[in-house]
């Protein structure tokens, strides 16, 4: 899942800004090229247990083997090399997944929450990142999701692609092309219906397995 799947089901078991933040942090670490931070705070911690739990269960289940398999297929036979539409069809299910999930409410408060409380003055200063710079890497990302607002349905498959592109920049074998990036818009385009129709019945089967 994507940080903000990871809000919606935390919030299920708590909503203290620091287990939500917790619940995001692994996210946030591959955002910015780093590997996980150190928690020397017990909600922290937890939160980041969490995290690790639900993906197991989620890159297991049926729902996103069967979505991510059809869009590999997709975009292969349209010609995005076979690395690029596995990283593709992985990352912007869960994109697209975060968005088909924007109406909660609850996990929308949670998640800004988390974030207003992750400051360096705040929960930030129990966050252990190894360099100074993945901290001010941290804080700037912090900064841009917080400026960027609240998690939309409406996302638009541009948008998706952007994204795609940008995260995918600095991996070669997995970067996207200009052509490939046309072709990841129009999967976004197209798989909207599918992942929006899978997202209630994957939450309540996530949530039984896991709380």
């Amino acid at each position: 899942m994507n940080f903000f799947g990871h809000t919606v089901l935390a919030v299920k078991r708590s909503t203290e800004p620091a287990f939500v933040l917790g619940s995001m942090l692994p996210d946030f670490a591959t955002m910015i090229g780093a590997r996980p931070p150190r928690a020397d705070h017990t909600d922290i911690h937890s939160g980041m247990q969490f995290h690790w739990r639900t993906d197991a269960v989620f890159h297991r289940s049926a729902a996103f083997l069967a979505l991510s398999h059809r869009a590999v297929g997709w975009l292969s036979a349209r010609g995005v090399r076979s690395g690029s539409a596995l990283a593709v069809a992985h990352i912007g299910v869960e994109v697209l997944l975060d968005a088909a999930l924007s109406h909660d409410e609850c996990a929308q408060r949670a998640y800004r929450a988390a974030l207003e409380g992750a400051a360096q003055q705040g929960l930030g200063q129990y966050v252990g990142w190894a360099s100074d710079e993945q901290r001010d890497r941290f804080g700037a990302l912090r900064a841009r999701l917080l400026a960027r607002g609240a998690i939309t349905r409406d996302i638009a498959p541009e948008t998706v692609a952007e994204r795609l592109r940008v995260a995918l920049a600095g991996r070669p074998r997995l970067s996207l092309d200009d052509a490939s990036v046309l072709t990841v818009r129009d999967w976004a385009r197209i798989a909207r219906p599918d992942i929006e129709a899978c997202a209630a019945p994957l939450l309540q089967d996530l949530t039984a397995q896991l709380l």
